[in-house]
Order: C-alpha cells, then sequence, then structure tokens
C-alpha cells in the first residue's frame, strides 16, 4: 500500500463515519456478549498490515524505504486515532483496570515472551532475517512507573507520532548505506549518540504497552499486540542497522 492510498483509505473512511468507536461503551458490552476477540476495521487493519511488511523488510535489509513506508503508517494511524478518540479509549481502558485490579496489574506486568516470539516469527524474525531477534531489556521500576503515568494522562499516539519523526531521520542514512553497499552486510555508521538515545528510549517505553497490548484487556483494538509489536521490532531494527 502506498502512502497515497493509505491516506485515500483514512480520508474515505472519515468520510463514512468509520463506525469502529461508534457506541463506545455499547461496542465493548456487545463484543464481550458475542464472544469477538477482535475489533474489525479496514483502516487500521490494512495499516497495521503496511507497518508489518515495512518491519519484514527492515527485517532483511537496511532500506530507507521500509522506514519511512513505517512511520507513514504510524503518522496515519496517529492521524485515524485522533478522529476516533483512541487516547481516550486507551486511557479509559487503562484506567478501569487499575479499578479492577489495582496499579501494580500494570506496573508489575512483564511481556509474554512465547507470544512475542511467535509475533515476531510472524514479521520476519524468523532464522532468516539478517536482524538478531531483539533481547527485551530489562525496564526498571521507575521507568514502568513513568510509561504507566504517561499512558494513564496522555494515551498512546503522541508517542506513534515522535516514533515516526525517529524514523524518518534515521531513514536518510539508511538511503546512504544502501547506495554505497557493494556486497554483503554493511551496518550504517553510528553518527552520534543523540539519535541512537532517542531510539533506545521509544523501544523501552513500547517494551513495557507490549505487556499491555498483548493482555486480553485491547480486544477493542484491532491486532493489538501485533500493533505494538510491529512498532517496537522496527525500532529495533533500525537501531540494529543504526549500530545502536
Amino acid at each position: 500500500m502506498s502512502v497515497e492510498v493509505g491516506r485515500r483509505v483514512f480520508v474515505g473512511s472519515v468520510v463514512t463515519g468509520l463506525p469502529f468507536f461508534v457506541g463506545g461503551r455499547e461496542l465493548a458490552f456487545a463484543q464481550r456478549q458475542s464472544g469477538t476477540t477482535s475489533a474489525k476495521d479496514p483502516v487500521a487493519i490494512q495499516l497495521i498490515a503496511e507497518m508489518k511488511r515495512a518491519v519484514r523488510g527492515l527485517s532483511k535489509e537496511p532500506s530507507g524505504e521500509h522506514a519511512r513506508r513505517l512511520a507513514s503508517s504510524l503518522r496515519l494511524l496517529s492521524a485515524w486515532g485522533a478522529s476516533n478518540q483512541f487516547d481516550t479509549r486507551v486511557k479509559e481502558t487503562l484506567r478501569g483496570v487499575v479499578a479492577r485490579e489495582g496499579r501494580d496489574a500494570l506496573v508489575r506486568r512483564d511481556v509474554d515472551l512465547a507470544m512475542f516470539k511467535v509475533e515476531a516469527r510472524a514479521l520476519g524474525f524468523d532464522g532468516t532475517s539478517v536482524v538478531p531477534l531483539p533481547v527485551l531489556p530489562s525496564v526498571d521500576d521507575a521507568t514502568r512507573q513513568r510509561v504507566v503515568d504517561d499512558l494513564l494522562a496522555n494515551g498512546v499516539t503522541a508517542h506513534w507520532r515522535s516514533l515516526a519523526d525517529i524514523l524518518e531521520t534515521t531513514a536518510k542514512s539508511l538511503d546512504r548505506v544502501a547506495s554505497r553497499k557493494s556486497a554483503g552486510v554493511t551496518l550504517v555508521a553510528q553518527t552520534g549518540p543523540s539519535m541512537c538515545w532517542q531510539i533506545q528510549q521509544e523501544m523501552y517505553y513500547l517494551s513495557v504497552q507490549m505487556a499491555f497490548w498483548c493482555a486480553p484487556w485491547f480486544y477493542w483494538v484491532p491486532e493489538p499486540c501485533g500493533l505494538v509489536t510491529s512498532a517496537y521490532l522496527g525500532a529495533a531494527a533500525v537501531a540494529w542497522w543504526y549500530s545502536c
């Protein structure tokens, strides 16, 4: 899917009303009653599929095109989310978890490693990729608390835009190495610690998010685990090619 096609689909969905979030709690209740485990929304599903294609590409080669494609998908998801009160729904969902299970249910929850590996294999990290499967970082309690506070206060779309900005910047370096590459695998020379620090901060944030989004709490989001895992592995692949 090109950026132009993605924008047409996005704009078309807004014009036609996009019923995904209409009804709010009523929709969530209906999904529980019907046994539906995930929501169906053509815009989100198509954008997440595009993210996955970009991540598969990044797992194989240092491609600025793939980095920009992932960035574009994240921007479109952010715009789609803004039009559909996505951050509000995220905050309501997490506050509901806190009310039912306590704040520690968020702060102490870890990523399901088996689920992570399944998602990673589907995204190209299956033993055939050039980029190795990243080891999930150990996140300290203070960082977990900050991520939870940020999610409860702000939601997620601002971080999607932030990661998109980072990917756009690193794409230029990936273009340069691709043009110089003659044979074998060549890593991008690290041009400065600041960009690596920014990528790693986003990866810390996303690694904590994975513990939440791969839980059964976000059944109202199309492929919630695939969405956040794609973002994490895309950032991890760029970090690897960027020699971080």
